[in-house]
């Protein structure tokens, strides 16, 4: 069973519409907004909390919090992967996948489980592997 223990969450707008993307990892876009990973390198700040529409405000878990969040997952993961953010394309991004080299790791996961499940990860990491 998942749960969530959401530290201090700030609050963004949404740069766009985030009603399917909620516990998915999102960036911080130019303009200070909520927005969607835009590719593979990009820092993500944290796990979107709730389900906002364009211009709404969005909830953010921060990565580095230490708190814990559910996290939708791109791939099966088990307990204790070190997790990123996935980008496959503008509408499919922000799930939770493996943490390769050069990516930023922005989490452990405590639970795994299989592709577009549900885990939980402790937000505890921010440095980027070499």
């Amino acid at each position: 069973m998942t749960t969530c223990n959401p530290a201090n969450p700030i609050t963004l707008q949404a740069a766009a519409s985030l009603v399917n993307y909620q516990y998915t990892f999102i960036m911080c876009d130019s303009a200070g907004k909520a927005a969607l990973p835009t590719g593979t390198t990009v820092q993500c700040i944290g796990i979107l909390q709730n389900a906002p529409a364009s211009g709404e405000e969005a909830h953010i878990l921060l990565v580095g919090s230490g708190g814990t969040s559910k996290v939708l997952l791109g791939a099966t993961l088990d307990e204790g992967a070190r997790v990123t953010h996935e980008y496959v394309s503008g509408t499919d991004c922000g799930k939770a996948k493996a943490a390769g080299s050069g990516l930023y790791p922005l989490g452990t996961l405590l639970q795994g489980g299989a592709e577009d499940e549900l885990g939980e990860v402790i937000l505890n990491s921010t440095t980027k592997d070499a």
